[in-house]
């Protein structure tokens, strides 16, 4: 499995070193820094549940992979990021304009990549899960700056934004290993539910990370006008809800002062630790779903999986 993980690993960099320099040298920068490759794993991992068959599982885990690195580059535009994993974003490097094709290029080459999967299965359900992840990115653009956000706009929005990759690419794998309906639809959870706390530990690490660790500025989610699970729960807390209120008052972009103000306000609540309790519950929810599998040294990863969702460092 590893070895396999490493072939696709290496398949990505010579595909990016095929294609134009104008497209592939920041693609290459990215993938340099590094990544966690959590989405092609997944494939692999639900696939080695079922039929294994490498010659279709790797261009499907390239295929979720390219969306993957193509929504960040999308986002690191619209969220006007400079930095990504410790280096400079594409947008920053090359500007919007040239990061936009950047990400529409290997969009159009995650969709090459299913197609040679011989699945109109696998090509529906990635087109699908782009039109999710769009329109979640939509749907977050419109409450920018609403500092009051509630919890279920929240888990919509992540469930968009995140949990919906990671369940397709549970789907994926599962389609291509032949994997009966019941086996597939318990996957398809599994993965859901991982997101949702990958994506809650990932906030948590927006407020209690160092920059080292998360290879971006501390507070970056409030500085770009975006409430998420820690500020919401700190707001629960009377005294903090109203020191809150005095600096996000006004539905604006903070300064900078402001928002490491807002930051600290979260740390030193017991918020934190309240979302992380709650990545946990859906991070046990996930492993559940894994009762429809048969034992073995699959399942055993992917219930790993989830703990590492929760306590990682990235």
């Amino acid at each position: 499995m590893i070895a396999d993980l490493s072939g696709v690993e290496a398949a990505l960099r010579d595909e990016i070193q095929g294609d134009p320099d104008v497209v592939s040298a920041p693609m290459a920068d990215l993938f340099e820094a590094g990544g966690k490759r959590l989405r092609p794993a997944l494939v692999l991992l639900c696939a080695k549940c079922g039929r294994y068959d490498l010659q279709k599982l790797k261009p499907a885990a390239m295929a979720v992979e390219f969306t993957h690195a193509a929504t960040l580059v999308h986002d690191d535009v619209i969220d006007r990021s400079a930095v990504r994993r410790g280096r400079p974003t594409v947008a920053a490097s090359l500007g919007d304009e040239p990061a936009i094709v950047v990400g529409d290029f290997y969009f159009a080459k995650a969709y090459e990549q299913a197609a040679r999967t011989d699945s109109t299965e696998v090509v529906g359900i990635l087109a699908r899960t782009v039109m999710e992840i769009c329109a979640g990115e939509v749907r977050q653009q419109a409450i920018r700056y609403d500092y009051r956000t509630e919890v279920d706009e929240y888990m919509e929005r992540i469930d968009a934004k995140t949990a919906t990759l990671l369940a397709a690419c549970c789907d994926i794998g599962s389609v291509l290993a032949g994997l009966p309906p019941r086996q597939r639809d318990a996957l398809h959870a599994y993965g859901r539910l991982l997101g949702l706390a990958f994506q809650i530990a990932d906030d948590v690490l927006d407020y209690l990370g160092s920059v080292g660790e998360i290879g971006k500025p501390i507070g970056q989610d409030i500085a770009e006008g975006f409430a998420t699970l820690p500020l919401m729960l700190a707001r629960e807390d009377p005294d903090t809800a109203s020191k809150l209120d005095r600096v996000l008052s006004g539905g604006r972009k903070l300064s900078a002062q402001e928002a490491k103000e807002v930051v600290e306000l979260v740390r030193g609540s017991h918020a934190p630790q309240q979302a992380i309790d709650r990545a946990r519950e859906y991070a046990s929810a996930a492993r559940m779903q894994l009762d429809s599998i048969a034992p073995g040294e699959a399942r055993d990863a992917l219930a790993a999986l989830t703990d590492y969702v929760v306590i990682r460092k990235l």
